[in-house]
């Protein structure tokens, strides 16, 4: 199964609702999932495996401890586990519905071979925050963070390789970056995106160990997707979208539907793609970036309906489908017609 990339997302027990959107060239069906008054928050949707999401953040208004939650249908329940570790876990990947790893700050690092049913926490020898992780196979990962921080795994995040960077914010020289996601083709061959005094697009052509900038923009990086060896996009600070169409090696800027900050892309079917940012940001497109079409979302607060204006963190797709969801709670189901 293709791995899937963690989006944003709090919250444990579900309560769904529905309501229907009509937008320029297509109908979209939303299924809006709300959160109860739980007091954890999950900031990252791991994947979508069949029925099975995971959730990963941390119990803030308790321990503030890294928790992971796991529903079995499709996001209507949670079940919590809570780690031993300290802090907020931000970003992860599964590899398939069994294989993944989460990460976070400090340099925290979990993970699970039993589609999240326990998880274990490992040591990456780093303290930087981490910001991003890959899995190529169920062994082999790498995760990316502040300071131009890259750690690389051989055995599935059990044990780590410290490749760059390493240590916290204020011990660090001028140029480092913020290394926010990353993409590996083969084990020597990848391509990282992050923010600093100008957003960067690097690649490396050794595992890791040393990154090449191959395009720089004014506007910082936060995510990017590659939907095949050659085709793949980043997007990031005010409605930046960039694509390449040969493998990283070189990027153009693409329109953009907004000026608003995207925090996340995903790849759904052929030519199909979905974003998500600040103000409520929803969009879709149907010719690889070309065009872009927003989604008008609503919440629903004390029985009263009103245009969603909350960031959304992230955004998972599966062919016409796509799960995306905001840092306060709720997570929309979005569906193509």
């Amino acid at each position: 199964m293709v791995g899937r990339r963690f989006a944003w997302v709090c919250g444990v027990t579900l309560a769904l609702g529905m309501v229907a959107h009509s937008v320029a060239h297509a109908q979209v069906r939303s299924q809006e999932l709300r959160a109860s008054e739980d007091p954890g928050e999950f900031y990252s949707a791991a994947m979508q495996a069949g029925d099975t999401y995971i959730l990963v953040g941390e119990q803030s208004l308790e321990d503030q401890k890294a928790s992971v939650a796991v529903s079995g249908d499709s996001g209507a329940t949670w079940t919590v586990h809570k780690t031993m570790a300290p802090g907020r876990l931000v970003a992860g990947y599964m590899f398939d519905a069994q294989n993944g790893l989460a990460v976070g700050e400090a340099g925290t690092a979990l993970t699970t071979n039993d589609g999240g049913a326990s998880w274990d926490v490992r040591t990456t020898k780093v303290q930087a925050d981490l910001q991003g992780a890959f899995l190529l196979t169920a062994d082999k990962g790498w995760a990316v963070g502040a300071n131009s921080t890259i750690v690389t795994t051989s055995n599935g995040g059990s044990t780590w390789q410290v490749l760059q960077g390493g240590q916290p914010s204020g011990q660090v020289g001028e140029g480092e970056i913020m290394l926010m996601g990353v993409h590996f083709f083969d084990e020597k061959n990848g391509i990282v995106v992050g923010a600093g005094t100008e957003g960067a697009i690097l690649s490396t052509k050794d595992g890791g160990k040393k990154l090449d900038i191959v395009y720089q923009s004014e506007d910082n990086f936060v995510d990017l997707v590659f939907s095949d060896a050659d085709h793949g996009w980043a997007v990031g600070k005010y409605g930046l979208i960039v694509r390449t169409s040969d493998g990283g090696a070189t990027w153009e800027r693409l329109g953009s539907p907004t000026e608003e900050d995207l925090w996340d892309i995903d790849v759904g079917a052929p030519g199909t793609l979905w974003i998500s940012g600040d103000q409520g940001v929803v969009g879709y497109s149907t010719d690889s970036g070309a065009s872009w079409t927003l989604v008008g979302l609503h919440m629903t607060v004390f029985e009263t309906t009103k245009s969603l204006t909350k960031p959304m963190r992230g955004v998972v797709a599966a062919g016409a489908k796509a799960w995306v969801s905001t840092e306060w709670g709720r997570v929309y189901y979005l569906e193509l017609q």
